[in-house]
């Protein structure tokens, strides 16, 4: 399983190809709300956890896309598919992959965003580093889950995003909330329902995808 991480990560790190065009993509979606929503001050408070979160989940879609096609354009898979390795192991190395990139990505998109609306993102630095670990996880794992899936299927980029934004939805919903609350100063035991539903999510897919990996995949 460490092999396989370690492999992704050098993989990525050699190309790099994947995050600079993650990052590139949120910044356009950054700046497509700044220039068209026209906010006003009092109203960015009001929808900059929204827009935030948008440009994370659909910059999300084109990571968790290639999530398998490394392995298929070398035309390596089957020999994956068919090793020794638990699939849940591969299901597991291919979710730290994924989320550590979109840590990366966050890092890079969160002081651009703080930049264009006005948001004293850091504030509270480590209660917001939280949220956003939490609602990234849950993306990368329902992401990761059905990666394959799509994979096999001709217009993989549209079968991803219909497969896993409903279900990623109540995790969005949670994670915009709570990315509010603490922007305006909430603590992390103030969350509520919203936190615990991340923790929930988080736990559930995981654990999802680490037993029924082996099961949604397709030649």
């Amino acid at each position: 399983m460490f092999a396989l991480i370690w492999k992704d990560i050098v993989l990525e790190a050699r190309t790099r190809e994947t995050l600079p065009a993650l990052f590139v993509l949120g910044v356009l979606i950054l700046v497509a709300f700044h220039f068209s929503l026209g906010l006003r001050p009092d109203d960015v408070s009001r929808v900059a956890a929204g827009i935030l979160w948008v440009a994370i989940v659909f910059a999300a879609m084109l990571a968790l896309g290639r999530t398998f096609v490394i392995e298929r354009d070398s035309g390596c898979i089957e020999g994956l598919l068919t090793s020794p390795i638990d699939r849940g192991s591969i299901y597991l190395a291919k979710l730290t992959v994924n989320t550590i990139l979109l840590l990366a990505f966050e890092v890079l998109l969160v002081p651009v965003f703080a930049l264009f609306f006005d948001v004293p993102l850091f504030t509270h630095p480590l209660r917001l580093a939280a949220v956003m670990a939490a609602g990234t996880i849950g993306i990368a794992s329902t992401g990761t889950l059905f990666a394959l899936a799509a994979l096999g299927t001709r217009a993989r980029e549209m079968v991803l995003p219909l497969l896993v934004l409903p279900l990623q939805a109540p995790l969005l919903i949670a994670a915009v909330q709570a990315t509010d609350l603490v922007l305006q100063g909430a603590a992390l035991d103030a969350l509520g329902v919203r936190g615990t539903l991340l923790v929930s999510f988080d736990l559930l897919f995981v654990t999802a995808g680490w037993l029924l990996f082996e099961f949604v995949l397709v030649d």
